[in-house]
């Protein structure tokens, strides 16, 4: 069964490791705590190498959204994009964009540039927020377990 890993994995050289044992067959490297495109792009060219595919993680807003379909379309072994489009209401009330799903797949964009603004009036409406990290469950090994 193809297993996968790299959600909280936050550098190449961690994926390296991954790759170098082929620990497993799947590559989860979220967009932005890895170091951006760039470095997304070098880990999913390591996969690549390794002839593992990649599955971004993915629990951010629409503007993350947006940046990982990029990112999936010019990814030789892209296989699937997670996505979390339900969980805080009005998530897309703070952009305008023409990003839509259909059958379960997102829609290449027409626009130049990323195809999304930033509706700011809106945005100020919903200040960030530190998620408590009580919620945090460690495990004796040091794993986590959730936020």
């Amino acid at each position: 069964m193809p297993t996968a890993t790299g959600e909280r994995l936050a550098t190449r050289w961690e994926f390296r490791r991954v790759c170098e044992l082929q620990a497993r067959h799947v590559l989860q490297p979220d967009l932005c705590p890895c170091g951006g495109l760039l470095e997304a792009c070098r880990i999913a060219a390591m996969g690549e190498t390794y002839l593992m595919g990649i599955a971004p993680h993915n629990p951010n807003g629409p503007v993350a959204n947006v940046v990982a379909l990029h990112f999936d379309l010019a990814t030789p072994n892209f296989l699937i994009q997670e996505d979390m489009v339900g969980d805080v209401p009005g998530r897309f009330d703070v952009v305008q964009t023409r990003l839509k799903a259909e059958k379960g797949y997102w829609l290449p964009l027409d626009e130049p540039g990323w195809g999304v603004e930033i509706n700011e009036a809106e945005a100020r409406k919903h200040p960030f927020e530190q998620e408590i990290l009580e919620q945090m469950v460690f495990h004796p090994d040091g794993s986590v377990a959730e936020w």
